[in-house]
């Protein structure tokens, strides 16, 4: 054991002397520290040369302007409606084709047009009964005679519905249009 420990440091001490460069003759093959003086450094090597600039027409076309559109504006135009009129109650009233540019002006026209339509129809025919003048009527307080009470104005403002007008209206106040 003593002679394999004995070689073993005898061969790193060779190792480590051949590596420090101890003969000078064989430390120029263990590292390369100087250069050689007779043989000139090579030069870096050059820059490549410099591209010309692109020419703008062949990397993107020439865009043609885009014209711009026109605003849509709905326009409302006039078309016929179906209606139908009706009051709480009671059945149809009235129905009828009304011009107008919208749902909401067609009702409307169709409510005008039941009112007039009632009014001015032909009383019913004498075989039908009409409502007794009993189960509709008010009764009067006494003393409801005296002149000037508003029971005996008879006279309606300008523009104002009187009795007629506001039962014909709520005859008609249900219109739908389709």
């Amino acid at each position: 054991m003593r002679t394999v420990k004995g070689t073993a440091i005898a061969v790193l001490v060779a190792i480590y002397t051949l590596a420090l460069g101890w003969p000078r003759a064989i430390a120029p093959l263990w590292a390369q520290t100087a250069t050689n003086p007779l043989i000139a450094p090579v030069p870096p090597p050059a820059a490549p040369a410099q591209l010309p600039a692109p020419v703008t027409t062949a990397i993107a076309p020439i865009l043609a302007p885009v014209p711009t559109l026109a605003l849509a504006t709905p326009t409302p135009s006039v078309r016929a409606f179906n209606c139908s009129c009706s009051g709480p109650g009671s059945g149809t009233n009235w129905m009828g084709v009304v011009n107008a540019p919208g749902y909401f002006a067609a009702r409307q026209s169709a409510v005008g047009a039941c009112v007039a339509y009632n009014r001015n129809r032909e009383p019913p025919p004498p075989t039908q009964t009409a409502r007794s003048a009993v189960t509709t009527s008010v009764p009067t307080l006494p003393g409801a005679n005296v002149p000037g009470a508003a029971a005996q104005l008879t006279s309606t403002l300008p523009g104002a519905l009187n009795g007629s007008s506001a039962i014909d209206l709520q005859n008609c106040s249900n219109c739908v249009c389709d």
